[in-house]
C-alpha cells in the first residue's frame, strides 16, 4: 500500500513511522554504456511502468539523493538542538530549530537557506509525526525564514574560492612533483596526473567521471552525465515541444493499460497535486474517453510530468569533442578509474569511486605541498574553472556554459562562478573542448528553440536562443 496520500488518501500521515523510505533511489550507472548504434539505451525494451508507481515518483518535489540529504540534515539539527536545550529529541519543536538556525554565527547563509530547505522538506514528508496544525505552523515559520537576519558568521573555514584555476605557470609543477612522487601500490600520483590533464581538456565535474564513456571515440566525442538537474519543471514551462508531448501521451498511455485499475485513483490524486498556470493544451483520446471533462486538468498534469522527465532524461548527458591532443589523457583516465572500480577489494574494503577520488585528491594535495614553497593548494574541481576559462576564451561564454551541462545556457552563471577569458592559457584553443554533433544535442537545441519561439510569441523575453555548436573561431 501506497504511503502517498495522494494515491492512497486512506493513509494516515500521523504514523508511528519516523523516517521516510528513500530506498529507491536513482541508479547513477544506469546508462554508463553505449549501445551499438551509439544513441542512449532504448528504453522501449524496458518493463512497462505501472501509472500509480511512476506517479508517486513523479510527485516528489526533490531527487532521491537531496532527500536523503535532508533527512540527514534534519536529524542533525534536531540532535543539536535537544543537546543545546537539555530536552529529549521528540521535544524539539520547530521554532526551537529555526531559532537555533537563526542565531549560528558557525554557518554562511546558504549553509542556513540549506538547513531552512530541509526543515520544510521534513514538514510535508506524510511519514513523518507531524500534527497538520503543527506542520501548517511550521512551514510558515521557514517561507518566514531570513537567513540574513541573524547575527555574522564569525568562525571563517577553510573553503574553496570561487573561480579558482590551476594557473599554467603552476601546472607544470605540479605535474613534476607527481611525476617525482613516491611510487605506491596504487599508483595514485600517476592516476592523478591523468585526471588533471583529462579534467583541464573536457571541463568535466570531478563526480561526473564515474559515468563517463567515450560515445564515439573516432569522432572524439565523450559523453558526460550532467550532475545538475531541476527535479521539477518551472512553472514558467509553458511552451513545451511537440516532440516531447507526443512521447508523453505514449508513454502515459502504455502505463494506464498495465495499470487499469488505478486510473481513476491516479488522475484524482494529479488534480489534487495541479499547480499549474496554463490550461490550454489538447489531450490525448484514450485518456480522456474513460473520464469526464473536468479531468482535463488532472491529465494536463500527467503530461506536463511526464514531459519534463523526458525533458530531464534528454538533458541527462551532454557529448563534447575532446581536443586532439588530449585523447590520450582522457583515454587514460577512463581505463586507470575502470580497472580500479573492477579490481579486488582490498584491506580497506571494496573499491569505490569516492575512494579513488579521495587517493587522487590526497596525491594531488602532496604533490602542491612539494611544488609551491608557499604551500599553496589546488584541487580537482579547480580543473572545471581553468576549463572554462579556455573555452570562453576560444567559444566564448554562450558555447562554453553548454559544453560545461549549463542546461539554461545562462551566461551570467558561467561568469559569476568559473574563470574568466582573462585567466585561459596560451593557446586555449588547444586544451578548449566543443559541443559535439549528435542526436541528443540537436534534441535539446530544438526543445530550448521551441521555448524561445513560444516565449517570445507569449511576449516574453525569451533568452533561449539553440545550443551553439562550438564551431565560432579560437580567440587565442
Amino acid at each position: 500500500m501506497s504511503s502517498n496520500p495522494d494515491l492512497n488518501p486512506d493513509f494516515e500521515p500521523n504514523s508511528d513511522l519516523r523516517e521516510t523510505d528513500l530506498s529507491g533511489a536513482l541508479d547513477a550507472s544506469a546508462n554508463t554504456d553505449a549501445t551499438a548504434n551509439g544513441d542512449l539505451a532504448n528504453e522501449d525494451s524496458r518493463p512497462v511502468e505501472s501509472l500509480s508507481n511512476w506517479f508517486e515518483q513523479a510527485v516528489q518535489p526533490v531527487a532521491p539523493e537531496t532527500a536523503r540529504a535532508y533527512m540527514r540534515n534534519y536529524y542533525m539539527m534536531v540532535e543539536r538542538a535537544a543537546a543545546t536545550l537539555n530536552l529529549d529529541p521528540h521535544f524539539v519543536t520547530i521554532d526551537d530549530l529555526l531559532a537555533q538556525l537563526h542565531d549560528d554565527t558557525t554557518i554562511t547563509v546558504g549553509t542556513k537557506n540549506t538547513y531552512a530547505s530541509a526543515i520544510a522538506w521534513a514538514l510535508k514528508q506524510p511519514d513523518f509525526d507531524f500534527p497538520p496544525a503543527v506542520r501548517e505552523h511550521g512551514l510558515a515559520l521557514v517561507r518566514n525564514f531570513n537567513p540574513h537576519g541573524g547575527p555574522a558568521q564569525e568562525v571563517t573555514r577553510n573553503s574553496r574560492v570561487s573561480a579558482r584555476t590551476i594557473p599554467q605557470e603552476d601546472l607544470g609543477p605540479v605535474l613534476n612533483a607527481l611525476l617525482g612522487a613516491r611510487i605506491t601500490k596504487q599508483a595514485w600520483a600517476t592516476k592523478t596526473t591523468s585526471w588533471l590533464n583529462a579534467g583541464i581538456a573536457t571541463g568535466a565535474r570531478p563526480g561526473e567521471w564515474e559515468s563517463a564513456y567515450w560515445f564515439d571515440r573516432d569522432r572524439r566525442i565523450l559523453r558526460l552525465p550532467n550532475a545538475k538537474l531541476r527535479k521539477r519543471a518551472p512553472f514558467r514551462w509553458q511552451h513545451i515541444p511537440e516532440r516531447l508531448l507526443n512521447r508523453a501521451d505514449a508513454d502515459l498511455a502504455s502505463m494506464a493499460e498495465a495499470d487499469l485499475e488505478n486510473i481513476s485513483i491516479v488522475v484524482a490524486a494529479a488534480k489534487r497535486h495541479s499547480e499549474l498556470l496554463a490550461r490550454n493544451l489538447a489531450f490525448f483520446d484514450e485518456a480522456e474517453a474513460g473520464t469526464d471533462s473536468s479531468n482535463a486538468e488532472a491529465i494536463d498534469t500527467l503530461r506536463r510530468l511526464r514531459a519534463w522527465e523526458l525533458h530531464n532524461a534528454g538533458l541527462a548527458w551532454r557529448d563534447i569533442e575532446v581536443p586532439v591532443r588530449w585523447i590520450g589523457a582522457v583515454d587514460a583516465h577512463l581505463t586507470n578509474l575502470q580497472q580500479y572500480l573492477t579490481s579486488e577489494p582490498g584491506r580497506y574494503g571494496p573499491p569505490t569511486f569516492k575512494r579513488y577520488y579521495d587517493g587522487c585528491r590526497t596525491a594531488l594535495r602532496t604533490a602542491c605541498l612539494e611544488a609551491f614553497p608557499d604551500k599553496r593548494l589546488y584541487s580537482l574541481y579547480d580543473t572545471r574553472s581553468t576549463a572554462a576559462a579556455n573555452m570562453q576564451a576560444t567559444l566564448g561564454a554562450e558555447a562554453a556554459a553548454a559544453v560545461m551541462g549549463h542546461y539554461m545556457k545562462r551566461k551570467r552563471t558561467i561568469k559569476a562562478n568559473y574563470a574568466g577569458p582573462d585567466r585561459a592559457y596560451r593557446g586555449a584553443g588547444r586544451f578548449a573542448p566543443g559541443l559535439a554533433d549528435t542526436q541528443n544535442q540537436r534534441d535539446q537545441a530544438a526543445d530550448r528553440s521551441a521555448d524561445h519561439v513560444g516565449q517570445a510569441d507569449a511576449g516574453g523575453l525569451g533568452g533561449a536562443p539553440a545550443a551553439p555548436t562550438g564551431d565560432s573561431p579560437a580567440a587565442g
